[in-house]
């Protein structure tokens, strides 16, 4: 079966196929029993207006890019799920690219979303190079950054810091009040920002609480299940072990519970565990694992309702700047994971 064409709705309406264009693209006033014939017409031919002509008139190709560092972690599954309810409201398409943070990757990935012409870009990899946002600058493509400090302030660029100070410093006066004095912390890869964000926050904490930073067993992980499972293996041969450990995201915590399971630790009479994302599965295995939780699908929803306020200002007012930030704040989930510590 042939696809119908703006011809068709045309003749069948009894109008021009400028007049179709005008009502589909709502680019003029059409009279309203004009606008109902040609709407009756597009639901009796089951027309699908051509994407490429509609981005020639708007000017828009109704899509955009989405960047994330590890589509293995499920800390973005609901980050894109947020993304994509948005956009999908708004009539908008979204190309995802998983950066493995690899930033000569993510590059690419840069170039061949200017190729294709997307009308914005989100920024939600760990790893961030400043040439990303070069590139996307120069060519005047609106962006919004997830937890980045960006020292530059372009025409059409919005940020979203992630505040993960509230909720480790309540995880930390959580395992304080529950008696512990001996912490280790599982990082990311200390090569990103966020990686170290999460460490010194922690370490910070239980200063202020008169634990010295230098006292606390500091292990470098990669924020998947083996970096846990090896973490743990290292700690565990130290002089002193850890009764409280704090993993830098949830994947993390969940190699340390397993690993801890097969040498004969349990979690939490010999060893509290705390994550941090509060992805789906930290609810579900047992233990249930107390963790800082943000809000992901919130996040998701937030950058792209973001992109579209900086869209709507490019298009109506290209020299208007708008950079602006928003905050979102974590908070503490606790679980089964967390108790006293063993021989209190």
């Amino acid at each position: 079966m042939n696809r119908s064409t703006i011809g068709d709705v045309a003749k069948r309406a009894g109008v021009s196929k400028s007049t179709v264009s005008h009502v589909i693209n709502n680019t003029r006033f059409v009279e309203e029993n004009t606008r109902q014939k040609v709407f009756h017409a597009i639901r009796e031919l089951d027309y699908r207006p051509s994407s490429v002509a509609r981005s020639l008139v708007s000017k828009r190709t109704h899509t955009v890019g989405l960047l994330i560092s590890e589509v293995r972690n499920p800390f973005y599954s609901e980050v894109i799920y947020g993304v994509e309810d948005v956009a999908l409201a708004h009539g908008y398409n979204v190309f995802l690219c998983n950066t493995s943070y690899d930033l000569d990757r993510g590059l690419r990935f840069i170039q061949s979303l200017i190729d294709k012409q997307v009308d914005g870009v989100l920024l939600m990899s760990s790893n961030l190079s400043p040439s990303w946002l070069t590139e996307l600058e120069q060519r005047h493509i609106p962006s919004v950054v997830l937890d980045w400090e960006v020292k530059t302030t372009g025409e059409f660029l919005s940020t979203i810091q992630l505040d993960f100070e509230t909720g480790i410093n309540a995880a930390v006066d959580h395992l304080i009040k529950l008696g512990h004095k001996r912490f280790a912390h599982v990082s990311g890869q200390l090569h990103l920002r966020t990686s170290r964000v999460r460490r010194d926050i922690f370490l910070n904490a239980l200063q202020r609480h008169g634990i010295d930073p230098a006292e606390v067993a500091v292990v470098e992980g990669n924020y998947l299940i083996d970096g846990g499972q090896k973490a743990l293996a290292e700690l565990l041969s130290a002089a002193q072990r850890p009764t409280a450990i704090f993993a830098a995201n949830d994947l993390t915590a969940l190699g340390i519970i397993w690993a801890a399971r097969d040498r004969g630790l349990r979690v939490p009479e010999d060893l509290s565990i705390v994550g941090l994302d509060n992805i789906e599965l930290a609810a579900q295995i047992v233990p249930r694992l107390t963790t800082v939780a943000l809000p992901r699908h919130e996040i998701g929803g937030l950058a792209m309702n973001m992109l579209l306020e900086l869209l709507d200002i490019s298009k109506e007012a290209p020299s208007q700047s708008k950079t602006r930030t928003q905050v979102v704040k974590s908070s503490l989930v606790i679980r089964q994971s967390t108790a006293q510590p063993p021989n209190l």
